[in-house]
């Protein structure tokens, strides 16, 4: 009441010999109506305004109030829902736990799902979209790939955290994963791409983050640059095992044509 007294809204009628606040019965009627509209979700900055009101006034502040908190629940309910789902994929990624950052890329991930998706299909095809992120009673694929993908993103910051060079044996092991996990997700594409969807597909993978406010960023440059110097090494090692390859099957080819000369020329000796 002091406090109320401090914002004047409930102003004592009277104060004793002593300085003590004294309120009558009309003052407590006033404090209900305070603790009523504070109950309400007004702010106290209202409160004053809205107890001075006529009939009219009042009903039109009580509309717009009821408004305002249909939207704070819509907005209660998609924080409740991001906040299960980030709990529930954090639940289960096993022995390890996620790190800090990876959770609130989570958190951000799921909260702007519907603009991601707005943007993917600005960005790529419709068939390709329905084809790589689908909807609707398909969503629980999707769900399955967006745990997927977290647990990717996590297992390369760790990698880095960890102080592995991109050139190692765990981060190489790790790209070798990911390329074959890759392959089987394209292979359960059914027909292959159409040009339009190739052509799109690879414009989407040369954007440059940040793609918008509203996408999560998934790496920082640090980050972005060790995965660069990772698939890079890969690559390299990729083309030394095609060379290799392709000097084996010269030399084998050289062997053999060798060993039929020396057949023929010994059958004619013979």
């Amino acid at each position: 009441m002091r406090f109320y007294h401090k914002k004047e809204l409930l102003v004592p009628s009277q104060y004793n010999e002593l300085g003590h606040r004294l309120y009558t019965d009309q003052d407590l009627i006033r404090l209900q109506q305070i603790l009523t509209l504070k109950f309400l979700d007004y702010p106290l900055e209202r409160i004053a305004q809205e107890l001075e009101a006529d009939e009219g006034q009042l009903r039109r502040s009580l509309e717009h109030q009821a408004e305002l908190l249909r939207e704070k629940k819509q907005q209660l309910d998609r924080m409740l829902y991001t906040l299960d789902y980030t709990l529930e994929l954090a639940g289960d990624e096993g022995e390890g736990h996620w790190e800090p950052s990876v959770l609130l890329l989570l958190i951000r991930s799921v909260a702007t799902e519907k603009e991601q998706r707005r943007w993917i299909e600005e960005k790529l095809p419709p068939s390709l979209v329905q084809r790589l992120w689908p909807n609707g009673d398909q969503m629980d694929t999707w769900r399955a790939i967006e745990r997927e993908s977290i647990a990717w993103i996590s297992r390369i910051k760790k990698l880095m955290q960890a102080g592995e060079p991109p050139e190692g044996e765990k981060a190489q092991r790790f790209v070798a994963d990911l390329s074959k996990r890759l392959e089987g997700v394209m292979s359960r594409l059914g027909s292959p791409l159409s040009e339009e969807e190739m052509q799109g597909l690879e414009a989407f993978g040369k954007l440059e983050p940040p793609y918008s406010f509203g996408i999560p960023v998934m790496f920082t440059l640090e980050e972005e640059r060790y995965i660069d110097r990772m698939w890079a090494a890969a690559e390299e090692a990729e083309a030394r095992r095609t060379d290799q390859a392709g000097n084996s099957e010269e030399a084998e080819i050289e062997q053999t044509g060798g060993d039929s000369d020396r057949d023929e020329q010994n059958k004619r000796n013979a």
